[in-house]
């Protein structure tokens, strides 16, 4: 166990403690897929205290988590702003990592942030419900065009659009599946496996061997995701043939 994970452990360990003893709900900050893992690692330490992970929508990356089993209701502390630009339309194409630069050069701190889903016509970017004024009133320029951020009505995600295609693999070993999706050796595939840079489920995926089920979503952070929909059928040299829905939002969008 490294320094950063005996830190996030002690610190959820806090936060359970605390929320337990108070009676009162106790939240972190937005917590990167890594730092998720950490609390997924000793899960089972902080299950006295009642746990809850959300990050305003089903699909997001970055989550907080709630410590607490409390005998009333608490939302998570977590807004939506919706990013248009000022003049109606982009006069230049606009990437996750524009949006992201332009906020943490107001002086906010990551941590704050959650996920920023982009598209060609606006972006969404949740935060801490404390910090949403402030961007209301800072953010106003992305690279070189002009924009306005405003508190979303409703939390509605943008649903990425999923690209079906078809993959023959020797086995449905993780690394098998990453290697095929994105054109990997098994060799550059086993890479990000030891760099702790593939997620199932949600979850650090250390083991190039595990085995995926349909249904299981997997992330390479820099590469993108996906999907293993179905096994469709096998070759006659004992290849499957699988269905993977291939999301268009590339990976690391939400957790740089």
């Amino acid at each position: 166990m490294d320094e950063a994970e005996k830190w996030w452990r002690s610190r959820f360990a806090e936060l359970a403690q605390r929320a337990y003893e108070r009676g009162r709900y106790a939240f972190t900050e937005f917590l990167s897929p890594v730092e998720l893992g950490y609390f997924y690692n000793a899960e089972r330490e902080y299950s006295y205290a009642g746990t809850r992970l959300w990050g305003g929508t089903e699909e997001a990356e970055r989550k907080m988590i709630r410590f607490g089993d409390c005998d009333y209701e608490e939302e998570f502390p977590i807004a939506a702003l919706k990013i248009v630009p000022a003049g109606g339309k982009f006069p230049e194409p606009l990437t996750h990592r524009d949006y992201l630069g332009a906020l943490l050069s107001l002086g906010i701190e990551r941590n704050t942030l959650g996920d920023i889903f982009v598209s060609e016509k606006e972006a969404y970017v949740y935060c801490l419900s404390r910090i949403a004024p402030f961007v209301e009133e800072n953010l106003l320029r992305v690279r070189h065009t002009e924009v306005k951020a405003t508190r979303a009505e409703t939390a509605v995600p943008i649903t990425a659009e999923k690209e079906d295609g078809y993959f023959f693999l020797s086995s449905l070993r993780a690394d098998c599946a990453v290697a095929a999706v994105f054109r990997l050796s098994r060799t550059d595939a086993a890479a990000y496996f030891q760099a702790e840079r593939v997620f199932v489920n949600g979850r650090v995926c250390a083991r190039p061997s595990r085995e995926l089920a349909p249904g299981d979503g997997v992330t390479v952070r820099g590469k993108g995701r996906f999907t293993l929909a179905e096994v469709v059928g096998e070759s006659r040299k004992g290849r499957l043939r699988v269905r993977v829905q291939k999301d268009g939002r590339p990976s690391g969008t939400s957790s740089e």
